[in-house]
């Protein structure tokens, strides 16, 4: 009997399953092995989102973890290409080194799709997994789903249940950060990172801003803020460990890090 699988999301890893899957039954076609294409498994992919991509989309749906639209990768590429896809055979073109999300998620998508144009059309999209529990009796995962257009709970039986949604969050900001500021009569813009939108250089050409936070994130952000005419950036530190506390200069010198 084929053996059923869903797939929870629809981000890299849901999407390289699927695309590994089509690349096994395409070999098995070509070599005439019908007996193996029809032993593998049956996948039903569930995607919250209204398309494959995962986090490295940008769009705000409700619910959803996604990137900032201008986020640039801290990762070469070079330590990222595909081994049957390269960025050369993609975009044709000499690129940097770190690229944006936007080229990031085209070239992911277009390696999946590379065989297979239909690849993603028979995923779940607008459908969140409510839960997922395991019958022993039956020896069946039961996942029950909610379609976002309808509204319709289903409930679907399957032999195996692929978790391919990654760490999932939501962006919160400390209350107690809330209420310093406040008490401090600070009159400006107090947003998460993950709501960086295509209007972040309206909210920081010619002003003085303060990322609270370390990380990549804070990196990334104070250089795009650069870009785009702040005039200045200060970083607040816990740990004095973050990648902010190793970058030995910054253009302009209009960054410091506390």
């Amino acid at each position: 009997m084929t053996c059923s699988v869903a797939i929870i999301g629809c981000g890299p890893g849901g999407m390289f399953t699927q695309h590994a899957l089509a690349i096994r039954r395409k070999k098995l076609h070509e070599e005439g092995n019908l007996a193996a294409v029809e032993s593998l498994p049956q996948v039903t992919c569930f995607e919250r989102g209204s398309s494959p991509g995962g986090v490295w989309r940008a769009d705000r749906n409700a619910g959803e973890a996604n990137m900032y639209e201008a986020l640039f990768t801290n990762g070469c590429k070079e330590a990222i290409e595909f081994f049957d896809y390269s960025f050369d055979e993609h975009f044709s073109r000499a690129l940097p080194t770190f690229l944006p999300r936007s080229l990031i998620l085209d070239y992911m998508l277009a390696r999946c799709t590379k065989h297979d144009q239909k690849l993603f059309d028979n995923v779940k999209f607008n459908t969140s997994v409510k839960s997922v529990t395991f019958n022993e009796e039956m020896g069946k995962f039961v996942v029950q789903t909610i379609d976002h257009k309808t509204q319709i709970v289903t409930e679907h039986l399957f032999d195996k249940c692929i978790w391919a949604a990654g760490s999932n969050g939501k962006p919160s900001i400390p209350q107690s950060i809330v209420d310093t500021l406040s008490s401090g009569g600070f009159k400006g813009a107090v947003m998460h990172s993950a709501a960086t939108g295509a209007d972040f250089d309206q909210l920081v050409c010619g002003k003085k801003i303060l990322m609270v936070g370390d990380s990549y994130s804070a990196e990334d952000l104070a250089l795009q803020a650069i870009k785009l005419g702040v005039k200045s950036v200060d970083v607040l530190s816990r740990s004095g460990w973050g990648v902010v506390c190793e970058t030995a200069s910054w253009p302009r010198n209009c960054v410091e890090v506390h």
